[in-house]
């Protein structure tokens, strides 16, 4: 199977965020993204539209006909459906783009001879343009067999990202472990926006602020590794200043607190790899977090 080169036909099954982003980027850099599919019409013609040399398919099977490497970027729960309601042949490549999803949901493909594959960018689409400049920056796990799996690492290399293979089995724990540097990312920053605005710092303040920290955590953590990287008061040992970080948000809200602890608590294996605090010292800060932990519910 000799795809991907930049005279293979691609398409897109699913015309939403993931498909315009990285139908864009692979346009940019030569590839030939010549058909994209969805139910919602309107929505693959505008993203055929953006995309030079590009046209809407008047069906997921005229697509399939007509490509050499599908990217199918449909609903995780859409994907097994998808693919078995489409006759796919030898020599054709059907490549989903879920995180979770393991590649059993293109058994259908497999079974008619298509190659089948994982391809999973890391980082987020809600913008297409902003997702084309992440893409040169970001990771992209891959899942398939020969000689598939080379030819999608040659494609993350040609988008400027960085491969990460994924072991077969494993991208539900994969993607779940994403959601810590993603999702869960703004999580943590709503909270902290939470915490200021209750002591009446404005969203519209808290938030440019916010994401400059952020910036200079990660690049910190970058430079220097998850360990050395890391600042604040369970760094040094300073148990007087947690506790006073603990009082001061259980007066706002005592589930500021019990959050603030148990995500300290995490940290502390961080600040005895680093070096900065001793075992006792590490000791005595998870006595006084353990000591904010509310009442187990559920």
């Amino acid at each position: 199977m000799g795809i991907p080169d930049t005279d293979a036909r691609i398409g897109f099954i699913g015309a939403g965020r993931v498909a315009a982003g990285l139908g864009l980027a692979l346009s940019r850099r030569g590839y030939r993204v010549a058909l994209v599919f969805s139910r919602n019409r309107a929505s693959a013609e505008r993203l055929a539209a953006r995309v030079t040399g590009c046209a809407a398919a008047a069906s997921a099977q005229a697509l399939v006909d007509g490509c050499d490497l599908v990217f199918l970027t449909v609903p995780d729960d859409a994907l097994e459906a998808a693919t078995a309601a489409i006759a796919w042949r030898p020599g054709i490549a059907a490549v989903h783009c879920s995180g979770a999803a393991d590649l059993g949901v293109l058994a259908a493909a497999e079974r008619a001879g298509a190659a089948v594959g994982g391809f999973h960018p890391l980082q987020m689409f809600a913008d297409p343009e902003v997702a084309v400049q992440g893409l040169a920056r970001c990771a992209i796990a891959v899942e398939a067999t020969e000689p598939l799996a080379s030819r999608l690492v040659e494609l993350v290399h040609a988008l400027g990202a960085r491969p990460l293979r994924v072991p077969a089995g494993g991208r539900a724990a994969y993607h779940a472990g994403a959601h810590y540097a993603g999702a869960f990312a703004a999580a943590l920053l709503r909270e902290a926006v939470r915490i200021w605005a209750a002591i009446g710092i404005p969203e519209n303040d808290a938030v440019p602020a916010l994401l400059g920290l952020l910036r200079g955590s990660t690049d910190a953590m970058e430079h220097d590794g998850l360990a050395r990287a890391m600042a604040g008061s369970v760094s040094r040992g300073d148990s007087g200043t947690v506790r006073r970080h603990i009082e001061a948000l259980r007066s706002l809200d005592p589930a500021f607190a019990d959050f603030y602890a148990r995500l300290a608590l995490r940290t502390v294996p961080l600040a005895l790899e680093r070096g900065s605090i001793s075992p006792e010292k590490a000791e005595e800060l998870k006595r006084v977090l353990i000591g904010a932990l509310g009442p187990k519910t559920g």
